[in-house]
């Protein structure tokens, strides 16, 4: 998924939870209409709890991470560490190719010498 795409899904995660605030807020000026101002004082505590948990959390920062767009391992340090290990092991292999490259024309010219004497050997003897 690109940053672009992440802001645009992150920005309307954030519209509709303002959204569901609002309304909760309206249901909650219709409760003090009613009933009086001992739910909306609750519902507000609520409220705001949820709030502080949900964007304190970690939907919160990965909210932001989206926003921002960051991906979520830029910031892993163990991540360069993964890559330089990758990295010298793909040195290596590619060392080992060259070596059986190399090993691989030794042994061809090998065969040829020995077919070349094979053949002298045959020519000679017969």
């Amino acid at each position: 998924m690109g940053s672009k795409s992440s802001k645009i899904i992150a920005m309307l995660m954030v519209i509709t939870l303002l959204a569901m605030g609002i309304g909760f807020m309206i249901f909650l000026l219709d409760e003090v209409i009613r009933d009086g101002l001992e739910g909306v004082i609750l519902g507000m505590a609520g409220l705001g709890g949820m709030s502080w948990v949900l964007f304190r959390g970690p939907v919160g920062k990965a909210l932001a991470n989206m926003l921002e767009g960051a991906s979520s391992g830029a910031d892993d340090p163990m991540l360069g560490m993964r890559v330089a290990d990758i990295e010298d092991r793909l040195q290596e292999i590619s060392l080992e190719t060259q070596r059986m490259t190399e090993l691989e024309d030794r042994l061809d010219f090998a065969e040829r010498l020995l077919t070349r004497q094979s053949e002298g050997v045959r020519q000679g003897g017969e």
